[in-house]
């Protein structure tokens, strides 16, 4: 399989003209020395930096004023999606001109990295570096997974988004102390998961949940990514137990966890991934349960353009890492258009 297949469509461009660097400084990895070095290869007039994203939307507006040839960003997943979703928003209000619409330039600077890892980001010095001395940029066209609310590289309900609620929750207790270095990485995160989502997952057991096929056809696959059975559109994929339910369209889920391995398999379509095995199978080989390796018949994989996901309560729900609150049925699809995600080719 080429490298086009598999990853969707990548070509290169010439050097931005110019370019705006849009940085979360919450993110764990910005520091004084950081701030320091950025500034020296990005202009004071066209860098923006924000402590909370979610109130930078006269930002990104102001931005896509300006005529950007490209816009980067950095923080971690959540920060390049608000972007995505806000460039994404401007086109659908008619706002900006879909062709008109800058690429989101991907810097590494955060704590999962799904996305950066993805398309390759470097350390984001390096890149900025790069930038400065007038490289080419590396364009990825990435689909994304659509809820109607957001576009997103992976998403899902359970423990899931209980994971990531509760480390988020975890962070922000020890916010501003001497565990907040160990609390923003993978340390922090295995933690999290022994002593907050484990305990609440094995007291609460699985839910119900039914998996209907709204795409012209779906495939389900085995443990080996080979297809199995197809599926008609309007039939059943999947009627029963879960504990985690999740789409991408990606492989990666933070921390270049490749947990959906099968995200890039078909063309035109993204990965549904279910789990209802035994919690304590997870917790002796969670690294195997990351890639998949668990015990046989309890994890279900299908391919799919448009599924309804329906749960038998609501469940916490989450998007590209975030928490997005909770949800008892949800219309996944793959996007229509292509998200631009560039990076400095070196």
């Amino acid at each position: 399989m080429t490298q086009q297949q598999e990853r969707g469509r990548i070509f290169v461009v010439e050097a931005p003209r110019r370019y705006a660097v849009l940085l979360n400084a919450r993110a764990k990895a910005w520091t004084g020395e950081v701030h320091e070095a950025v500034q020296r290869f990005v202009p004071a007039r066209d860098l923006y930096l924000t402590d909370d994203f979610r109130q930078a939307q006269t930002t990104v507006e102001r931005i896509l004023a300006q005529d950007y040839d490209v816009v980067f960003t950095g923080g971690g997943d959540g920060t390049i999606m608000f972007l995505i979703n806000a460039i994404e928003a401007a086109v659908q209000a008619g706002k900006i001109r879909r062709e008109d619409a800058p690429p989101v330039g991907v810097l590494r600077l955060g704590t999962g990295n799904a996305v950066a890892s993805y398309v390759g980001a470097g350390p984001i010095i390096e890149d900025l570096r790069a930038l400065h001395a007038g490289a080419p940029l590396k364009v990825h066209e990435v689909n994304m997974v659509e809820d109607g609310e957001h576009r997103f590289p992976f998403g899902g309900f359970g423990w899931d988004a209980d994971i990531l609620n509760d480390y988020d929750r975890f962070k922000a207790a020890v916010r501003d102390t001497a565990l907040e270095n160990f609390a923003t990485g993978l340390g922090g995160y295995a933690l999290s998961i022994g002593t907050r989502t484990i305990p609440k997952a094995t007291v609460r057991g699985s839910r119900r949940a039914r998996f209907t096929n709204l795409g012209e056809v779906a495939y389900e696959l085995d443990e080996h990514g080979s297809i199995v059975r197809e599926v008609g559109p309007g039939e059943l994929l999947y009627d029963g137990p879960m504990k985690i339910t999740s789409s991408a369209s990606i492989p990666y889920w933070g921390f270049k966890i490749r947990m959906f391995p099968y995200a890039n398999l078909k063309p035109g379509f993204f990965e549904l991934r279910s789990y209802h095995g035994s919690i304590s199978r997870i917790l002796m080989d969670l690294p195997g349960f990351w890639k998949g390796e668990v015990e046989e018949g309890k994890l279900g994989d299908w391919l799919v353009s448009r599924v309804e996901v329906e749960v038998e309560e609501a469940t916490s729900y989450q998007v590209a890492g975030d928490a997005a609150g909770y949800r008892q049925k949800v219309e996944w699809s793959l996007s229509q258009h292509p998200s631009l995600l560039a990076v400095p080719l070196q």
